[in-house]
């Protein structure tokens, strides 16, 4: 994960990240810090900074998916846990429609009463002589079944009466799960912001939202994170220190020196030819090369101008089998710590040290700069 990844994820973290114009300044503070560090570093090849632009606006669109994602599947748990009124009462009204006896057979009573005892060919509650008159009454056991069957119908038109306000109550329980999805739907669409985007992009008066730094109040989350001066974490190798000097040389138009200045001590860099021949030469171990193969990893140089004005600084690699890194330029005015991001498609282990050449001076004017620290953060 590269720094400005990690700068977005942990300022999201500590904001209102489901607001999308909160997360939209964010992402347009990273770019801002992009732009500052690519010009700071005097970057002016285009296929590098393009390369670093749509590096960046990968990243943001790879957590910009995420963010919303997370709000969708936010919005459809608080879906879930809103039970529909009345849900609970419809399984026991089934329950109590399922178990209830058939109309037809509470009206048999009450069509038998007074009348003697059926005969020997009755089975049960079916009796041979209300359809066909086989029974020992004959024929005039017929019209007196029939009479009988009036009141056994009215339990039945009872009966599909419930059917129908169970239906009813069904149809309830649907419009309400749909009022419930819609009003739960109108609460995210109002709380991310959608309808305040859609008015402004109707209302031709009204100019659209825009991001800038300057709409940054206090401390910036995304400086707060690239600010290295004055602390660097334990992940960071050190690769020289004002008291190493044994891991300096220097060319032939280069020369170096111990010298005590105000922030400390420091080593005295001073280069009278812009080409290699004026860079001074800083030993890196085969231990910290190797954990660079394959990886994106970043340089970082304390320097200092010796004198009252600013001085153009060059900075390149020579990692042995591993290659170089190009040329970086830098004016170095204030105490400050340069910082460049090298990557080296090859994961082999040089068994050789490798160095990092510094020329104080690339105008050729013999300007000096104080040196006081190399550190290297390897990629993951």
């Amino acid at each position: 994960m590269s720094g400005l990844e990690t700068a977005i994820r942990n300022a999201l973290a500590r904001s209102e990240r489901a607001n999308a114009e909160v997360r939209a300044r964010i992402y347009q503070s990273a770019r801002n810090a992009l732009e500052a560090g690519l010009r700071k570093q005097e970057v002016n090849d285009p296929e590098t900074i393009a390369a670093q632009r749509h590096r960046l606006e990968e990243t943001i669109h790879q957590i910009e998916a995420e963010e919303r994602a997370q709000i969708a599947a936010t919005v459809a748990s608080h879906i879930r846990a809103e039970p529909p009124a009345g849900a609970r009462a419809e399984p026991e009204q089934r329950a109590g429609r399922d178990v209830r006896p058939e109309p037809r057979l509470d009206a048999e009573p009450r069509m038998e009463a007074g009348r003697p005892a059926a005969a020997a060919g009755d089975i049960g509650a079916i009796r041979p002589e209300r359809q066909d008159g086989f029974a020992g009454n004959g024929a005039g056991a017929a019209p007196a079944a029939t009479a009988g069957e009036a009141p056994g119908f009215r339990p039945e038109r009872v009966a599909r009466a419930r059917r129908r306000r169970g239906r009813l109550f069904s149809f309830l329980l649907v419009v309400a799960t749909l009022i419930a999805a819609f009003g739960a739907l109108a609460w995210w669409v109002q709380t991310s912001g959608l309808l305040d985007d859609l008015q402004s992009g109707a209302d031709d008066s009204r100019p659209p939202a825009r991001v800038s730094g300057e709409d940054f109040s206090g401390e910036d989350p995304i400086k707060k994170a690239l600010d290295t001066q004055s602390r660097f974490s334990s992940d960071w190798r050190a690769v020289f220190a004002p008291s190493e000097t044994a891991k300096l040389s220097a060319g032939p138009a280069g020369r170096f020196e111990s010298v005590g200045t105000g922030d400390g001590p420091a080593v005295r860099i001073t280069s009278a030819n812009p080409d290699r021949d004026g860079a001074v030469r800083i030993e890196v171990s085969p231990e910290i090369l190797g954990e660079l193969g394959g990886k994106a990893s970043t340089v970082a140089l304390t320097v200092q101008a010796a004198g009252d004005k600013p001085v153009q600084v060059a900075v390149e690699c020579d990692f042995s089998t591993m290659g170089g890194c190009g040329r970086h330029r830098f004016t170095v005015s204030e105490r400050t710590d340069v910082l460049f991001q090298i990557e080296f498609d090859r994961s082999l282990s040089p068994s050789e040290p490798g160095h990092i050449l510094v020329n104080s001076d690339i105008t050729g004017g013999n300007a000096s700069v104080n040196l006081f620290a190399v550190r290297i953060l390897p990629g993951e």
